[in-house]
């Protein structure tokens, strides 16, 4: 029995490209006058036999698949060729209960072949006609050879089609994990009770979602929960509380038949309960009974045990989703005619899946310090990547203007930034424990035990009193601060990375950004137009103002995108050898269409000398500086020589950044028992390096060396520090000291 025999010839106009396909299918099947018939109003068909090569003794498990096979090729009359066209079974004794990559039909239906995993409309955009045609056939001979499934170890599930209401959220293994340890319900129904809820967006449900079992123990209480949440019907919880029904066969019985019939009605839904062994409106009216029947749509799944297991998780258990409207009269008033519909099933968003799609595996305790615009997008580029270990600490609210660049949207207006972020985060993973997405309203400086709980301290703030403030702090041994910034009205951005055992510091890296303008260009930039900007006051209500800059937000996006891939990468830096991380970005639109680029320098640990006259001060110099001390000492001994450190102060932190040296300026003399520094043309040597650096880096002391080792300032060298104490008490800089002996620096500071 053919399809074709009962279907009405089309004698209507076609569009040319439906013509044209049929002259294809026409020529491909050497078919003189194809026939075109009516499969429905939208639908037309195009009957043609395929020729299968069969194995010498047929089918293989002897499939009912002959060496010719009539199929129906259908076209849709309004949307071919922007819609693929699919291949149809044209028998009614097709065997689709034994065969995989098959639509889930009804019975009335032709048998549709699965000839792509993916959007057949992709698909078809990307080939001919007769490519189309070709796989027709391909599949024909795998369904002959036992050749379907190609990942053989696993089961393809069903491929829903037609009459999906909805889709139904939830995690495969929690449902698997209730029905493989058969965890019932009632001890006389192979059925257990999920609760969950019906998602709402502006009053309309867009989703099903089901969480987790609720043993018969723990009914009552959550029952009583969900009636409570019913009536108060003026609170918008985005969802409506419901039960999901998980059935399976009683037995425990392993299937191996695709299933070939989609019930239409409830009728049909109970025979095909009733064939696997459940009274599926027995059980409906006894969970009424109960109590469990709260809302008019029920959703109902069924797991059907399969040999092996099935392709997309870990589990042998394939699960249909139906949807029943129940009547306002209850489940005693559905008729046999009602409606059934399909649920289509998808996993709900969690850490796997994002660590997954995200591509990253690591994703260590974070503590964000600034929610601000740029915050916000690393706090969510990295929760959206699967970090379920997020502290935000902010104390500010969400402003009106801060919906420029903020990750954040109107509804969130007034407030707390780290609250509504976290909230968000919370609302991303309804499936997983979100107890460690942490939001603390207060001001960064009074952090304090909190650090104990996160690997990772991303600050960007742009706020020199938290960096001074986590400079300060004792934090645990294996935790890194990490800083990012926006500089040059966004052609810039500046990401930094402390080194192993916190050296090099965040101090030295950010002064050293600065100083490095006297090598990079985009940094000399930087420095120059920094120092001369005005800052851009923002008025944000009547007597107040904020300082913010004029900047768009995909250019500060451009940036946290940046930002986000460092500290994906820094992760995987071996902790022992680690050294500290100065990255720029670059987007540069001076000449029209941007231009990007990012360096990354990496910088070595400080040398850290303390003031040998006990002032408090401390000198850090960068990486290679003590070496060449040491061999100028060498070198020009027995005679002394020396020069003038370049760097930079910090009163706050009591502590000296030396980036460079300048070595006996012209007029400078040294003899075995002294030395004495020139000044010719050195005044202008150090304003170059100033305006460069925007008037951040210059200079910052005096250093000589004492080749015959005396390990202690001379009386000359303290009357020279006491003339230099009242002078540079003028600019006012601490007065710096650096006496190079042949083995040891020693450093002095005075105020």
């Amino acid at each position: 029995m053919l399809h074709s025999n009962s279907l009405q010839p089309y004698a209507g106009e076609l569009s040319v490209e439906i013509q044209s396909a049929i002259q294809e299918i026409s020529q491909y099947f050497e078919i003189p006058n194809p026939k075109v018939l009516i499969l429905d109003k939208r639908r037309i068909v195009v009957p043609v036999t395929y020729k299968v090569s069969l194995p010498n003794m047929g089918a293989v498990d002897g499939i009912n698949i002959g060496e010719e096979e009539p199929m129906l090729i259908q076209l849709s009359l309004n949307k071919y060729p922007h819609t693929a066209p699919f291949i149809l079974s044209d028998r009614k004794d097709f065997p689709r209960a034994w065969l995989s990559h098959l639509y889930f039909t009804t019975d009335d239906e032709p048998a549709r072949l699965c000839l792509v995993r993916n959007s057949p409309h992709e698909w078809f955009a990307t080939i001919k006609m007769r490519d189309f045609l070709d796989v027709g056939g391909q599949w024909l001979y795998k369904a002959a050879t036992g050749q379907l499934d190609e990942d053989g170890a696993e089961f393809d599930p069903t491929r829903l089609e037609g009459n999906i209401s909805s889709k139904h959220i939830y995690r495969y293994d929690l449902i698997n994990e209730v029905v493989s340890e058969n965890q019932r319900f009632v001890s006389d129904l192979p059925a257990a009770l999920f609760v969950g809820g019906q998602l709402l967006k502006a009053g309309d449900i867009y989703a099903y979602q089901t969480n987790a079992a609720v043993p018969f123990i723990a009914f009552e209480i959550v029952h009583n929960a969900i009636v409570r949440l019913s009536k108060e019907e003026d609170q918008d919880h985005g969802a409506n509380p419901v039960f999901t029904f998980v059935f399976w066969d009683p037995d425990s019985a392993i299937d191996d038949l695709y299933l070939t019939s989609r019930p239409k009605n409830y009728g049909q839904l109970k025979m095909f309960f009733s064939l696997r062994g459940i009274d599926l409106h027995q059980a409906l009216l006894k969970f009424e009974g109960l109590g469990a029947i709260t809302r008019l749509g029920l959703p109902i799944i069924f797991a059907i045990k399969r040999p092996r297991k099935v392709i997309g998780y870990k589990g042998n258990y394939e699960f249909i989703n139906f949807l029943i409207i129940s009547p306002t009269g209850g489940i005693g008033a559905l008729d046999d005619s009602d409606e059934i519909w399909l649920q289509s099933h998808i996993e709900p968003f969690s850490k796997n899946i994002a660590s997954y799609l995200s591509a990253r595996k690591q994703t260590p305790a974070t503590l964000y310090i600034g929610a601000g615009s740029l915050g916000s997008k690393l706090i969510l580029h990295d929760a959206r990547s699967g970090n379920l270990e997020i502290g935000i600490c902010d104390d500010g609210k969400m402003l009106p203007h801060n919906l420029t660049r903020h990750e954040l949207f109107a509804d969130q207006l007034g407030q707390n930034k780290a609250q509504a972020l976290a909230d968000i985060i919370r609302q991303f993973y309804s499936a997983d424990n979100t107890a460690k997405i942490a939001a603390i309203k207060s001001s960064a400086i009074y952090l304090d035990s909190e650090f104990q709980h996160y690997q990772r301290i991303v600050d960007t703030t742009a706020s020199v009193q938290v960096m001074n403030f986590l400079l300060s702090k004792q934090l645990p041994a294996n935790i890194r601060y990490y800083k990012a910034e926006i500089a040059d009205e966004g052609a810039l951005g500046l990401f930094y990375a402390e080194g192993y055992d916190r050296n090099p510091r965040m101090d030295d890296l950010v002064n050293l950004a600065c100083f490095y303008a006297t090598k990079n260009e985009k940094l000399r930039t930087w420095r120059m137009n920094d120092a001369q900007r005005e800052v851009t006051s923002l008025n944000v209500g009547l007597g107040c103002s904020s300082t913010t800059s004029v900047m768009a937000d995909d250019i500060l996006s451009f940036h946290g995108g940046i930002f986000s891939r460092i500290l994906s990468k820094a992760v995987t830096q071996d902790s022992a050898d680690m050294s500290g991380i100065v990255a720029v970005s670059s987007l540069d639109e001076t000449k029209g269409f941007p231009s990007i680029s990012t360096e990354y320098i990496e910088v070595s640990a400080f040398e850290v000398l303390n003031c040998k006259a006990g002032s408090g001060w401390e000198v850090r110099l960068t990486s290679g500086i003590k070496e060449i001390l040491l061999n100028n000492c060498k070198q020009y001994a027995p005679k002394e020589t020396g020069g003038v450190l370049i760097g930079i102060a910090n009163y706050k932190t009591k502590t000296i950044h030396v980036f460079d040296i300048i070595s006996e300026p012209q007029g400078s003399h040294g003899t075995c028992s002294g030395f004495v520094r020139g000044t010719l043309g050195l005044p202008a040597e150090i304003d170059a390096i100033k305006k460069v650096t925007g008037d951040v880096i210059g200079y910052i002391g005096e250093w000589h060396t004492h080749p015959m080792n005396l390990k202690r300032l001379s009386a000359r060298d303290e009357e020279t520090i006491a003339e230099l104490v009242e002078l540079n008490r003028t600019v006012p800089i601490p007065t710096c000291a650096l006496i190079v002996t042949p083995d040891e620096l020693l450093v002095y500071v005075q105020e």
